[in-house]
């Protein structure tokens, strides 16, 4: 039996006004042991000759496509250059940071070996003003499916833009939000693709090994809002309103939640938090208590089964 086609990538780097290291960050695709099918560079309407210095740099390599638009954020900027992508892959960069050579290859392995995978993550390692790896997980991890996590717990499963990849089918349908809505998330908007690919039903996949390196420095989007209360507030608010149109779409209601059991086991090693998780969750369930206690038992069932393995 043959196996099947290799899958292609696309890399969408977004980059708005981080001149010093635009180069460095497109360098690092070029640089990789599996090297993208095309690498499209949108700039955001920048206005630190980050364009021009692109184009001067990298004329002579057709792998690499620039693309210009008026500053409209960085979910625009996905927007636009998935729209002129053909991956089957899509793996998205900030300007700022830079992949480990074997990144792209580890994470194409994946995706070719598991077809059931929608989703895949890698670890990230800190550097500039500070030096460490982002997550202490230190074993690959097959996540399963989260709907009911995505939905209810709204628990953190991802790294940084820069270390995220999904399937093509999957970015188009996060990717398919009001237009009101969208113009909301000119930073941060990765929130979308962790919470609306759960959600939507994508079946996730950690890599541990540190593959991404994120420059840490003043100009961060994060650092921003950690410093405006205001911003804070506004987040959390825009963020409601995308968890809530992601519920709707995929038609999420109270009664999924007898459904915690299914997807509890679709983790071959579920941790100990998300068995707490799960647990809440039968709490929450519209089903008589002894099917909600036969319930959790298999939960703790399934998680000591992991834990043994």
């Amino acid at each position: 039996m043959s196996s099947p086609p290799p899958l292609t990538v696309s890399v969408v780097v977004s980059s708005y006004n981080y001149a010093p290291y635009v180069e460095e960050a497109i360098r690092s695709v070029l640089g990789q042991t599996r090297v993208p099918d095309e690498i499209i560079v949108v700039d955001d309407g920048s206005s630190d000759g980050s364009p021009e210095l692109i184009r001067q740099r990298f004329a002579d390599e057709p792998r690499v496509r620039l693309i210009e638009q008026t500053n409209g954020g960085q979910l625009a900027a996905w927007m636009t250059g998935f729209a002129a992508s053909s991956g089957d892959l899509i793996l998205l960069l900030d300007s700022d940071d830079r992949w480990s050579p074997d990144y792209v290859g580890r994470v194409h392995e994946v995706y070719q070996t598991q077809p059931s995978v929608d989703f895949v993550y890698t670890n990230m390692r800190l550097f500039g003003a500070v030096e460490r790896p982002m997550l202490r997980d230190r074993r690959d991890r097959d996540l399963g499916l989260s709907v009911l996590l995505g939905a209810y717990v709204h628990r953190w499963q991802g790294t940084a833009t820069s270390a995220l990849s999904l399937r093509r089918t999957l970015m188009a349908r996060i990717l398919a939000l009001p237009p009101e809505m969208a113009r909301e998330w000119v930073s941060r908007p990765d929130d979308c693709l962790i919470f609306g690919g759960e959600i939507l039903g994508a079946h996730k996949y950690f890599i541990a090994a540190p593959l991404v390196e994120h420059r840490e420095h003043a100009r961060n989007a994060l650092a921003s809002y950690q410093r405006s209360t205001l911003n804070k507030a506004r987040y959390v608010f825009r963020s409601e309103r995308m968890l809530q149109h992601y519920r709707d779409v995929a038609g999420i209601t109270p009664r999924w939640l007898r459904l915690a059991k299914m997807e509890f086991r679709t983790k071959p090693h579920p941790t100990f938090a998300e068995l707490r998780c799960y647990w809440r969750l039968l709490g929450e369930a519209p089903m008589p208590w002894l099917r909600r206690l036969e319930h959790r038992l298999a939960l703790v069932g399934h998680y000591c089964k992991g834990v043994s393995r």
